[in-house]
């Protein structure tokens, strides 16, 4: 059988050109593919950050606190408090810097098991009593997961992100946003329940630890106030105890 050298030269550049489209048209569906990592991971939001905030606070399991009144009028009953407590149970062991009877004193208190002690001035020792008797907030509710400074990570709304800042060695992302009124006086005792109040907090990037948090608002209406909170030593050990 003769075979035409004719008809075999002009069939070899076409079944050249056909395999080399596969090969580009395969080439081209693997660039068009998205690599997983990319086609899943996208930019965290501020609330997802106060939600990674929230779980490495109530993980902690302990914390020490400052709490401070700023521009707070003559009527205000808690100035200030400083200690530390523990988020199971919540508790607290500290001072308390607060008006009794009128004039300003700094008043060791513990508070654990739903119970206060307080040293009050010219005492000779603690005293059990409630914070319905003296008419301030339980200061063991700071610490609460659900229903403390934890707790309002996740009641906040229309959550932002603000400024960068360096602290020392530490940079802190600041992210606003509003809490309910009736949240915040829950928490400290105070404030218009039928508002909203700003928030401020400043996160520690990468561990995304809460370093300070400001709530500003009506806290003794109308005139607002603001009460700060610097938190710090995540996790250190902790032990509350009633006197």
């Amino acid at each position: 059988m003769r075979i035409n050298r004719h008809t075999r030269r002009s069939t070899l550049p076409i079944a050249l050109a056909a395999v080399a489209a596969l090969t580009l048209s395969a080439c081209s569906g693997d660039g068009d593919e998205p690599d997983g990592d990319e086609a899943t991971t996208t930019e965290a939001t501020a609330a997802d950050r106060l939600a990674q905030a929230h779980a490495t606070l109530s993980e902690a399991g302990s914390v020490s606190l400052e709490l401070e009144g700023v521009d707070l009028p003559d009527s205000a009953i808690i100035i200030k408090a400083v200690g530390a407590g523990t988020m199971e149970p919540p508790a607290f062991d500290g001072t308390i810097t607060a008006k009794v009877a009128g004039v300003q004193a700094d008043v060791p208190t513990i508070a654990v098991d739903d119970q206060l002690f307080v040293k009050l001035p010219f005492s000779p020792g603690f005293i059990s009593t409630t914070p319905e008797d003296l008419n301030v907030p339980d200061p063991a509710r700071l610490f609460d997961i659900d229903d403390g400074l934890a707790g309002l990570l996740l009641l906040t709304d229309s959550a932002e992100f603000g400024e960068q800042t360096r602290v020392g060695a530490e940079v802190t992302q600041e992210i606003t946003g509003t809490v309910p009124g009736q949240a915040v006086k829950d928490l400290l005792g105070v404030g218009d329940e039928t508002v909203d109040f700003t928030v401020e907090y400043g996160l520690i990037e990468e561990s995304w630890e809460v370093r300070t948090v400001q709530i500003t608002g009506p806290f003794y209406p109308p005139d607002d106030a603001t009460y700060t909170v610097t938190l710090d030593e995540y996790g250190e050990p902790v032990t509350v105890t009633a006197p």
